[in-house]
């Protein structure tokens, strides 16, 4: 399994504040990260690449509800913002898996 990397973005550079990038890796029955803690701005672009040997389907608890189709596939890009603050969990449906708690702030 990979480890977790988070990344801040603008522009194809990193910059604190401007966008979250999570790095998601599921492999044999397991997801990295797995129950992270993460923090984000209302509107501001969470982009999360994933690497999967097999479908799921991510969900995203937020508002607005985002769902995006995993396949088993690596670079898999998907990107959302949030519209109302508080914390957002972001799950793999067939997993059954907790992905992250993204707590999202004014």
């Amino acid at each position: 399994m990979g480890a977790c990397r988070l990344r801040w973005f603008t522009e194809g550079h990193p910059t604190p504040g401007a966008g979250l990038v999570v790095d998601i890796t599921i492999a044999k029955g397991q997801v990295t990260p797995s129950n992270a803690r993460l923090a984000a701005k209302v509107s501001q672009p969470i982009t999360l690449h994933v690497t999967s040997d097999s479908t799921d389907e991510l969900h995203v608890h937020s508002v607005p509800d985002h769902k995006f189709q995993v396949a088993a596939a690596a670079n898999q890009t998907f990107q959302f913002s949030v519209d109302v603050p508080g914390n957002v969990d972001v799950e793999l449906h067939h997993l059954d898996r907790t992905v992250a708690t993204i707590q999202v702030r004014p």
